[in-house]
């Protein structure tokens, strides 16, 4: 049904956040961004240097680890190659950010408590910097988490819920 939207020239707003789910158990998928970031070593890492897994009420997930810059340009390039030169979203929801937990272990050593805050910030920083490398201002995303210094990193703010 969605791709037929492009048509009559409607681009679909759709939802992203840096949460990659644990999709072990789920057939058929077309990209397993879960695996990949295992493998690559992408994610935040519990105390004992694995990764960090975060159960919410329907999903497993790995959260993006952006104190390493490969990880960074991974999810760069996962929102330049699936959101934007597909051309088929007009924008998103560019969501969450909060919930690094204070006794993570990070790329780069810094205190999970310190960097908690920046966390959201350097999110925010990753969609901008895919969109300038685009060079794009027809997608509109929007953000609800933040810091004071991460409007300058997105479009709008939703004041959140």
């Amino acid at each position: 049904m969605v791709s037929d939207w492009s048509v009559d020239g409607v681009k679909p707003f759709i939802y992203i956040n840096p949460y990659i789910q644990d999709t072990s158990e789920v057939e058929g998928i077309r990209q397993d961004q879960f695996t990949e970031g295992c493998d690559k070593g992408y994610f935040v890492k519990n105390k004992d240097g694995e990764v960090y897994l975060i159960n919410s009420l329907s999903i497993r997930f790995a959260m993006v680890d952006f104190t390493n810059p490969d990880a960074w340009n991974w999810m760069k390039a996962i929102i330049k190659d699936n959101l934007v030169s597909e051309g088929k979203a007009g924008g998103w929801m560019h969501d969450f950010g909060e919930y690094l937990p204070f006794d993570a272990q990070l790329h780069s050593g810094v205190d999970p408590v310190l960097y908690h805050n920046k966390y959201p910030e350097d999110w925010a920083a990753v969609v901008k910097e895919a969109l300038d490398e685009v060079g794009t201002d027809e997608i509109v995303y929007f953000m609800r988490a933040g810091t004071g210094v991460s409007a300058k990193n997105t479009r709008l703010y939703w004041m959140g819920d």
